[in-house]
């Protein structure tokens, strides 16, 4: 329907413009302009070009010419002449009933136009072979953009499931060795676990979220930390109220937090203190964990399981927009700072 509508206007113009250009003529021939005539017989004439044209339109789509298929020209030319026959074998007793005109007359018109109407009719077809090859081109493109889209979001999906059973096997690990010493801190550092999974399965398909429910999902697995270390362990949170609509990817502290306490606090005999910190920079946002722990190694630092899948995601949602860079040196600590572009703030 949408296409009729179009086919139709643009005849329709066409038959004015025509019949514009017949009355000038008349007019230029010191004869009269006849306008009501002359639009009618043009938009008698182009309108039924309409119905040329779809059948056109649709013989394109279905076989278009091209490379290995120019085969089908000769079954264009066919349908062309057909169609320009049943033109004038519908116009013609319209056009004498309406505005009667000597046999002659019509017969010399008719063989002028026929040539021209094919001429026309040709030109239709290389005008819709335009518009279905750039129509086409068009889908194709939205396709493949569609489909890199999925693609990304399984890529993404993968990476966070990699880092889930890495971290679930840490936490029974703890809890396993917690046991003997406390039951109760085990029995409040399960439950705090099943908030923590309940939390994971109920965003399993979401991968950005406002920093303020990013903190949220973090606060359990902090929880299990301060039952983990007790005293041994302060963590601090500092964070611009203002950036806590600010979007930015889900379960990304979690895993900065666990290398800070793998790499920084479990090497260090005494207390330790992890801060996380969230700024505003520039057009971006800066998301750091630091640690006063062991600090790098002298012989140098191998990204592990979280920073690899946190710089594959990075890659993955902003391209080069998104960095995360590793700072520290051995006995003073390690700070691992995350970059995001702010695009935009959630809606509250």
């Amino acid at each position: 329907m949408r296409d009729a509508a179009v086919v139709i206007a643009v005849w329709a113009v066409v038959a004015v413009i025509s019949a514009g250009f017949s009355a000038l003529n008349r007019i230029y021939s010191n004869q009269p302009p006849e306008w009501e005539r002359a639009l009618a017989l043009n938009l008698l004439a182009f309108e039924i070009c309409s119905g040329s044209t779809l059948v056109l339109l649709w013989g394109v789509r279905r076989w278009p010419l091209g490379a290995g298929r120019w085969r089908y020209a000769p079954l264009y030319l066919a349908a062309i002449s057909v169609l320009v026959v049943i033109k004038y074998a519908i116009y013609i007793p319209i056009r004498q009933w309406w505005f009667p005109s000597p046999p002659m007359m019509i017969k010399q018109h008719l063989i002028e136009s026929f040539f021209y109407e094919g001429f026309m009719l040709a030109l239709v077809v290389g005008v819709v072979h335009a518009v279905e090859y750039q129509r086409s081109v068009r889908e194709g493109l939205l396709r493949a953009s569609q489909l890199e889209n999925h693609l990304t979001k399984a890529r993404l999906e993968i990476l966070r499931n990699e880092l889930q059973p890495h971290f679930l096997f840490n936490a029974l690990h703890s809890i396993s060795t917690l046991m003997h010493r406390n039951v109760e801190a085990a029995d409040e550092m399960l439950a705090q676990l099943g908030d923590l999974l309940r939390l994971s399965l109920e965003r399993k398909s979401v991968q950005e979220a406002p920093l303020r429910e990013e903190l949220s999902v973090l606060e359990p697995y902090l929880n299990i930390l301060r039952i983990r270390f007790g005293d041994r362990l302060s963590i601090g949170v500092e964070v611009d109220s203002a950036l806590l609509d600010v979007t930015v990817p889900l379960f990304i502290l979690q895993p900065l937090v666990e290398n800070a306490i793998r790499h920084g606090i479990d090497r260090r005999a005494g207390a330790g203190r992890i801060d996380i910190r969230a700024r505003a920079a520039g057009d971006s946002i800066e998301i750091s964990v630091a640690d006063d722990g062991a600090g790098l190694s002298g012989n140098g630092f191998r990204e592990g399981i979280g920073l690899s899948n946190i710089r594959l995601r990075l890659e993955q949602l902003y391209g080069t927009r998104g960095s995360i860079a590793l700072e520290g040196s051995p006995e003073s600590g390690t700070e691992v700072a995350v970059k995001i572009p702010r695009a935009g703030e959630a809606s509250k």
